[in-house]
């Protein structure tokens, strides 16, 4: 079947939908980093004409504000399997993945907002990355780069090894650098957005994951750098966010028998979805449960 011809840059929205899975107007526009918001229209528009995307939009009163959410249709996928994933490496799309994207339809509104959030806090880290950019100092930056899951599926990523673990799935892995003078301070991060439909035996059992996770070195074995991630959980209640700080200082004490004996590179935050969605990836919004230890 010859699909309907589209332009390099409805090609580059097949892309994005790809990675983030669904996108509404706005952030479509800002990853694309285009002025022209007619322009985005248009090409929306036609991508759904020749069912290449399909969107979720409500003719209610109330929700009619509300941008539409876009992801991607059969036709799209069709595209993307003609297309490189990566210019650098000529590496196409896997397989396995883009038959994820069949059932895109089916997504639970929970897996739609947690996408939706995810495009959001890599659209911060691009902020800050162009303010720190136009203000910084001599001598001094900060700059992020970011890694989805969509990235680090593909077996040829170097995060490659975050797929293949039996239990973790994050669903953002940050790198902040930070240049001071002649030297530069990396800091990793995994982020992992829990929805609020998760059973409480399965949050407990991703904290003590992640717990395990950093205590044994997995990321320094796969990595050779010595400090472990830090871990970013959001909590959709506050309610979950108190108890696994709690729990959190009874698996490190487990571990380590006294506060005093925690490795200082050893972190773990917390902050609820509504924190998260309303001031920001960067904000000061991130609890740590060591400030609770005395350390």
């Amino acid at each position: 079947m010859k699909l309907s011809s589209i332009t390099n840059k409805q090609q580059e929205i097949l892309k994005l939908l790809y990675k983030y899975r669904f996108l509404n107007r706005i952030q479509i526009q800002q990853l694309m980093n285009h002025k022209d918001k007619k322009r985005v229209i248009v090409w929306l528009r036609d991508l759904r004409k020749k069912q290449y995307i399909e969107w979720i939009y409500s003719t209610d009163f109330v929700e009619k504000t509300k941008p539409a959410i876009y992801y991607l249709s059969l036709n799209g996928i069709r595209c993307l399997k003609t297309l490189v994933w990566d210019d650098d490496s000529g590496d196409v799309y896997p397989l396995k993945e883009l038959r994820k994207r069949y059932k895109e339809k089916d997504r639970s509104r929970s897996f739609i907002d947690r996408s939706l959030l995810v495009a959001d806090g890599c659209l911060t880290l691009e902020q800050v990355n162009r303010t720190n950019k136009d203000s910084g100092e001599a001598g001094t930056s900060v700059h992020y780069t970011y890694i989805t899951e969509a990235d680090y599926i593909d077996p040829d990523h170097d995060y490659h090894f975050l797929a293949e673990h039996e239990t973790l799935r994050p669903n953002l892995c940050i790198v902040k650098t930070e240049r001071k003078s002649n030297r530069k301070v990396t800091t990793n991060y995994l982020l992992e957005i829990f929805d609020s439909s998760l059973p409480i035996y399965r949050l407990r059992y991703r904290l003590k994951s992640y717990i395990k996770y950093v205590i044994e070195g997995d990321w320094e074995a796969e990595t050779q750098d010595n400090n472990p991630p830090v871990i970013l959980l959001t909590y959709p209640r506050l309610a979950d966010l108190i108890n696994a700080k709690r729990r959190t200082r009874k698996l490190l004490l487990d571990e380590y028998y006294d506060a005093e004996d925690i490795p200082k590179n050893l972190h773990i935050r917390f902050a609820t979805t509504e924190q998260l969605q309303q001031q920001g990836i960067t904000a000061s919004i991130w609890e740590e449960n060591r400030q609770r230890m005395g350390a």
